[in-house]
C-alpha cells in the first residue's frame, strides 16, 4: 500500500494522471491513495519525480508493528519471556526457600 510523503510532493498531479483504477484523489492540497481501491501496481511510484510517493514499508507510522499490535505491545524492554518467567516461579510457593529459580 503506497503512502504519500507530503514535504516531498509538489502536488504535480502526474500520480492521478498515472493511476490506472482512479484510487489518488486530492485531498487537503495533496494526493492521497485510497488503499481500498488500489490494486498495489507501483506505477504511481515509478511516475513520481520527487520519490514522494512511498511503499508502505517505509511508512514511519507503520515502524514497529507486530501483527498489528504496534509498539508497546510489552516485548523490547530489556527481558525475554524466560527470565520473566523464572523470575515469577521464584516466589517461595514451592516448598524452596526465597528467591529460587528453577
Amino acid at each position: 500500500m503506497p503512502w504519500v510523503e507530503k514535504n516531498r510532493c509538489n502536488q504535480c498531479n502526474i500520480c492521478i494522471e498515472e493511476c490506472p483504477v482512479s484510487a489518488i484523489e486530492i485531498k487537503n492540497g495533496y494526493p492521497q491513495i485510497d488503499n481500498n481501491i488500489c490494486t498495489r501496481c507501483a506505477k504511481c511510484i515509478d511516475v513520481c519525480p520527487n520519490d514522494a510517493i512511498r511503499p508502505n514499508s517505509e511508512n514511519p507510522n507503520l515502524r514497529g508493528r507486530r501483527n498489528g499490535t504496534g509498539r508497546k505491545s510489552g516485548f523490547g524492554r530489556g527481558r525475554n519471556r524466560e527470565s520473566s518467567r523464572k523470575e515469577k516461579r521464584g516466589n517461595g510457593r514451592r516448598g524452596g526457600g526465597k528467591n529460587m529459580i528453577v
